[in-house]
This record gives structure tokens, C-alpha cells and sequence, in this order.
């Protein structure tokens, strides 16, 4: 398996998570690319860098052997932090909002939203307490992402991937 140029969507997508991962937590600006699912110049780039720093071959090109290394960073860096509980959840929450809602844990939501939207590739939402189509929408596409069913409405497991996004972020 190689990842380049001509691959596009959710491989690259989970390539561009990784690069990003690893350079934000080893401080490596040019490893920060954007999240967007195409192989490009700023993505060559990263793996370039990435595979220098791990003394690799310098191809461009995201092959197993890129791959792996990767994979093995980001695995190695989360074992390395103490984890770290994030309380998002309301106390009275029934573990659903549903669009259409107006309330403050539909400000906590779209806050957390708004927050990982570069990471995971949505429009941000604006913060309003409204659970309108734009949260809707945001809540959807996290969902597909994180491998859970996009209902567009924010229960229990959305909360926890949502959680544990928001937790991977170093703000």
C-alpha cells in the first residue's frame, strides 16, 4: 500500500491526521498540513519531512514502510500522555440534542464542533446555542468520520468521540 498523488479521500485523510498529530506534539510546523483529503504539494512535503526526521528514504511518497513508521509515532506519543478525562458532557444530559434544540448544551456542543471543524474537514459552526442545519450538518460529518451512524443528532457515543477529539487537540 502507498499513499501519493492520485489517491484521494479517506486514507489521505487519516495520512494528513497523522502528519498533523505527530507535528504538533514533536513541534514541526511544516508537518501541520491542512485535513482535506487530496494528496497534495503541502502533503508531499510533510511526508518529504517526515520520512527525513525518521532518516527514511526522502521520496514524497507515503509507502508501507512511510506508513507504518507513521502509525507507530502517533501510537507511541498517545501511550506517552497520561490520559486526560474532559467532562464535556452535561450533568442532566439525556445523552441526546437533536436538531432544533435551544439550549446551553447546544453551546458546549457547537463549541467543541467549532474547535475540531479544521481537524475533521466541516464548515465551523457558528456558537449560538441553536442546534440549527449548520450543527446539524457538522454533527453528520464528524459522525461519518469517526465511523458512527450520521444521524446528525449528538447521543452518547457522540459525545465520547467527541471527547476524545477534542481531548487530542493541543490548543
Amino acid at each position: 500500500m502507498s499513499v501519493n498523488v492520485r489517491d484521494r479521500g479517506g486514507r489521505i485523510a487519516a495520512l494528513q491526521r497523522m502528519l498533523r498529530e505527530i507535528g504538533r506534539r514533536w513541534g514541526m510546523a511544516c508537518l501541520c498540513v491542512p485535513v482535506t483529503g487530496c494528496f497534495d504539494s503541502r502533503t508531499e512535503e510533510a511526508v518529504r519531512a517526515f520520512q527525513e526526521h525518521e532518516c527514511m528514504p526522502v521520496t514524497g511518497i507515503c509507502d508501507r514502510e512511510t506508513w507504518d513508521c507513521l502509525a507507530d509515532c502517533c501510537r507511541q506519543e498517545r501511550e506517552a500522555c497520561a490520559p486526560v478525562t474532559l467532562n464535556i458532557l452535561p450533568r442532566d444530559c439525556d445523552w441526546c440534542l437533536s436538531p432544533g434544540e435551544e439550549d446551553d448544551a447546544v453551546f458546549l456542543l457547537q463549541y467543541v464542533l467549532r474547535a475540531l471543524a479544521g481537524e475533521y474537514g466541516y464548515a465551523p459552526v457558528p456558537i449560538d446555542g441553536r442546534y440549527g442545519e449548520a450543527t446539524e450538518a457538522a454533527v453528520k460529518a464528524f459522525q461519518r468520520t469517526v465511523g458512527l451512524p450520521a444521524n446528525g443528532r449528538a447521543e452518547r457515543e457522540t459525545w465520547h468521540a467527541l471527547a476524545d477529539a477534542f481531548n487530542a487537540l493541543e490548543m
